[in-house]
C-alpha cells in the first residue's frame, strides 16, 4: 500500500493544506465552546486540536525535509510510513466529528439564553439601553441608544456620563418628564436610574422614542385653544342674545303697562262719571299704583352679569325665582344654566302662565346638573323643540352635556354640563 512519504509532493502539500483546514476549525469550535460557556464543545474540540496539530507539525516537516531531533523523529519516521488511506480515513472521522461538534454548538446556542443571546435581544429593543459605571465606563449598550448618540451628537457613545450631561443640557421640560428633539423630527424622552442590585454601583439610561405621542399632544393642544375660543365667541353671543331679548322683553312689559295704563284711566273716568262703590274705587287705586310705580323705575339697567340680568328682568316682570343650591362660576357652564332660566323663564309667562319658577343646582365632581320646573299649566302634549330649546340644546352638547325634557305630569327641563 502507498505510504504518506511515497506520495508526491503535491498530494503531501493537499493533506497537508487539509489537516491545517481542520486544525483551524477545531480551534473555532473551542473559542466558540469559550464564548458561550459550552464547556461540552471544548472537552471535545480541545483533543482533536492537539493532534490535529501534531499531525500538521509531521506533514510540513517531511514536506520541507527539515526532522526534529530525538524521539520525536522516531514519531515521524512512524508516520511516513503509514499508509495513505489509513490517514486519509482518519482526517475524514476528524471531519465528521468537528462538524458533528460545530452542529450541536449551534443547536445549543439557538435553544439556551447566552451572552450573545441577551445581547440580540438588547439590540433588537425598539428603547434605547445603555449599563454603566458610575464613572461613565459603558457595561452594555445596544443599537437603537447608539443611533441617537450618533445623530444627536454627531460622535459614537462612549462614555454614558458625557452623553447623559449633554442629553440633560439640550432637553426641555414636559409634565412627565425630560424630552429632546433631533434634527430629523424624532423626540425622546429618557430616564437615568441605579440598578437594584447587591454591591452594584452600574445606573441604566433608558431613552424612549414619543415621537407620536409628542404630535398628538401638539394637536390636541391646537383643538384646545380653537375650542376654547370658540366657547369665548359662543359665550359672549350668548350674552349679547339674552340682553337683546331681556331689553326686549322689559320694552314689551313697558308696553303693556302702558296699555294697561290707558285702561285703567278710562275705567277711572266710568268711575267717576258714574259713581261707584269703594271696592271699585280701591281697586282702581291699586292698580294704577302699581303702574306708576313701575313706570318710575330707572330705565337704565346697570347690572352687567347676565345672571343679574335675568334675575333683575324677572323680578321686574313679576316673577319670582327660587334657586336651590349654588349657581356655578365656571364657564361656559354658568352661561348655559342662565340662557335655561332665560328660556325656562319665557316659557312660564308665554305658556304655562305661571309665576314663580324653581332651578334646582346639584354639582358633582365631573357633572353639574341644572333642574327647571314652574307653577304654571302642565304642557297638553309632549314638547316639540324649536327656537330657544334648539339653541340650548346645542349650546350643551357642544360643551359635551346633554339636556332632557319631561311634559307629564309637569314641565322639568335638566341639564347635564359636564365640568
Amino acid at each position: 500500500m502507498i505510504t504518506f512519504i511515497n506520495l508526491p509532493p503535491f498530494a503531501q502539500s493537499i493533506l497537508g493544506l487539509y489537516a491545517v483546514i481542520l486544525f483551524l476549525m477545531s480551534t473555532a469550535i473551542i473559542v466558540y465552546s469559550i464564548m458561550h460557556k459550552q464547556w461540552k464543545g471544548i472537552v471535545g474540540a480541545a483533543p482533536i486540536c492537539a493532534f490535529l496539530y501534531l499531525i500538521v507539525q509531521i506533514i510540513f516537516d517531511s514536506i520541507s525535509g527539515t526532522y526534529v531531533a530525538g524521539d520525536f523523529r522516531d514519531v515521524e519516521k512512524a508516520f511516513e510510513e503509514i499508509p495513505f488511506i489509513y490517514l486519509l480515513l482518519v482526517l475524514l472521522v476528524i471531519t465528521i466529528a468537528e462538524l458533528s461538534m460545530a452542529l450541536y454548538n449551534s443547536s445549543w446556542v439557538s435553544k439556551n439564553i447566552t451572552a450573545d443571546s441577551i445581547k440580540e435581544a438588547v439590540d433588537n429593543l425598539p428603547i434605547g439601553i445603555c449599563c454603566y459605571e458610575s464613572n461613565g465606563q459603558i457595561v452594555l449598550k445596544n443599537h437603537q441608544v447608539e443611533k441617537i448618540c450618533r445623530e444627536y451628537t454627531g460622535e459614537a457613545l462612549l462614555n454614558a456620563s458625557s452623553f447623559l450631561y449633554k442629553i440633560t443640557a439640550g432637553s426641555r421640560q414636559i409634565e412627565k418628564g425630560n424630552i429632546i428633539k433631533l434634527e430629523n423630527g424624532e423626540v425622546y424622552t429618557f430616564h437615568d436610574r441605579a440598578l437594584r442590585e447587591k454591591d452594584s454601583n452600574l445606573r441604566m439610561l433608558s431613552i424612549v422614542d414619543i415621537t407620536e405621542q409628542y404630535q398628538s399632544t401638539k394637536l390636541l393642544e391646537e383643538k384646545q385653544r380653537t375650542v376654547a375660543k370658540l366657547n369665548e365667541e359662543l359665550t359672549l353671543y350668548g350674552k349679547q342674545i339674552v340682553e337683546s331679548i331681556a331689553a326686549k322683553e322689559i320694552l314689551e312689559a313697558k308696553v303693556k303697562i302702558h296699555d294697561e295704563l290707558g285702561a285703567n284711566l278710562l275705567a277711572s273716568k266710568r268711575y267717576i262719571l258714574s259713581g261707584g262703590s269703594e271696592e271699585e274705587r280701591a281697586t282702581i287705586e291699586t292698580v294704577l299704583r302699581n303702574n306708576l310705580q313701575y313706570l318710575k323705575q330707572e330705565t337704565v339697567n346697570t347690572v352687567t352679569d347676565e345672571f343679574a340680568v335675568i334675575m333683575d328682568t324677572a323680578q321686574k316682570l313679576d316673577i319670582k325665582t327660587n334657586i336651590i343650591g349654588r349657581m356655578t362660576e365656571s364657564e361656559p357652564q354658568r352661561h348655559i344654566i342662565v340662557t335655561g332660566i332665560h328660556e325656562c323663564l319665557t316659557n312660564t309667562i308665554r305658556h304655562a302662565h305661571g309665576d314663580e319658577l324653581t332651578i334646582r343646582i346639584e354639582e358633582t365632581e365631573t357633572e353639574i346638573l341644572a333642574e327647571y320646573t314652574n307653577n304654571g299649566k302642565a304642557p297638553k302634549k309632549e314638547i316639540n323643540e324649536r327656537g330657544g330649546l334648539v339653541l340650548l340644546r346645542s349650546l350643551a352638547e357642544k360643551n359635551g352635556g346633554s339636556m332632557t325634557i319631561e311634559s307629564v305630569p309637569r314641565f322639568v327641563l335638566t341639564l347635564y354640563l359636564k365640568k
